[in-house]
């Protein structure tokens, strides 16, 4: 169960991560916005071009200026090609053109995979207010963004706990830390 404004990190190896987020959307009863793992912005397009697709159903009710004053950099970006962004810059537009669609749940798959630490610091600010679920193999983005961190090992919840108590856990160990499974 997440809470409202609730950003919940689900961090396991295998896989376990992503099919536990799919199975909280496919059972949520409100809007799900989704963005898969690899940053997949249509790079031959703007950014606002990007962000116009999200709204193709909406284009003039407000949302693109929502989003647009959520993501900043985006909005001096708005003009440049989307393939020409740097990866965390990529990353907040994929998030940006999700939240166009104005869910009450945002499921993030993979979401610091590659990034800098600025950047998994930009997606974090990004994220807050929202109601998200982050599925990860690290720990990157649920250290700077997370209320509560839930480990999966073989598709079972081992952890359920607020960050600070989670981090204090030796399951979260460097296998996490780094995503290798080899030591967790």
């Amino acid at each position: 169960m997440i809470r409202p404004d609730e950003i919940v990190a689900l961090v396991g190896h295998d896989g376990g991560p992503a099919r536990m987020a799919r199975e909280l959307a496919a059972g949520h009863a409100g809007r799900v916005g989704y963005v898969p793992a690899g940053r997949r912005v249509f790079a031959s397009l703007t950014v606002d071009e990007n962000l116009r697709v999200g709204a193709y159903r909406r284009p003039k009710d407000g949302r693109l200026e929502r989003v647009y004053a959520r993501f900043p950099r985006l909005r001096e970006r708005a003009a440049q090609p989307a393939g020409t962004l740097s990866g965390g810059e990529q990353q907040l537009l994929v998030i940006a053109r999700a939240l166009i669609g104005e869910p009450d749940l945002l499921i993030l798959d993979d979401p610091s995979a590659g990034l800098a630490p600025p950047a998994v610091q930009a997606v974090a600010d990004a994220l807050r207010g929202l109601t998200v679920v982050i599925a990860d193999e690290k720990l990157t983005l649920a250290r700077a963004a997370a209320d509560r961190i839930v480990l999966i090992e073989h598709d079972a919840v081992v952890l359920d706990l607020p960050k600070a108590q989670a981090l204090e856990d030796e399951r979260l160990g460097p296998g996490y830390l780094t995503g290798s499974s080899s030591t967790a």
